[in-house]
């Protein structure tokens, strides 16, 4: 499973932005020690208003809660939306029914 999360910087003082810099260093360090969460990108937009990432999982369970933990941590500073992924070959066996089911 992939899962997709997008965020927007909210705006925050120069006090704030020691605080983000420190819990989010802790988050990447347990990131690195879950072995059932595998980051495959992350990208930054350039304006700096924000950015997204796409992490492999076949822990579910887990992945919610790390999403949920980070969510918590650093909502003062960011806006999060999270988005369940499916590459093309998970999709196709579904994508080929509704189109079958289409055709009733």
């Amino acid at each position: 499973m992939y899962v997709y999360t997008s965020w927007k910087s909210r705006p925050f003082t120069n006090e704030q932005s020691d605080r983000f810099m420190g819990i989010w260093g802790k988050i990447e360090t347990d990131l690195a020690a879950i072995p059932s969460l595998e980051r495959i990108c992350w990208f930054l937009f350039a304006d700096g208003s924000g950015g997204f990432q796409v992490v492999k999982t076949n822990d579910v369970d887990a992945a919610n809660a790390f999403s949920l933990e980070v969510s918590l941590a650093l909502g003062e500073f960011l806006e999060f939306e999270s988005k369940v992924l499916l590459d093309l070959e998970a999709a196709m066996p579904a994508i080929l029914k509704a189109f079958e089911r289409s055709k009733a």
